[in-house]
């Protein structure tokens, strides 16, 4: 990687983390972006948010 390749990649992360209050470290920023391309690339299945399936019952039904 060239240095003002590098250094672009930097300034982008350091953006980053700082939209992303939660970011405690660099690795993490860098997993996040990392889980995300792969998964909106189809590397990954997507995250889904719901319920546990031990906590789907009748009354959960739509």
């Amino acid at each position: 990687m060239t240095e003002l390749y590098a250094a672009k990649i930097e300034t982008a992360l350091k953006s980053f983390i700082t939209d992303h209050p939660g970011m405690l470290t660099r690795e993490q920023a860098i997993s996040t972006i990392l889980e995300n391309w792969f998964a909106s690339h189809g590397y990954l299945p997507p995250q889904q948010e719901g319920r546990r399936p031990e906590d789907l019952d009748a009354s959960n039904d739509d």
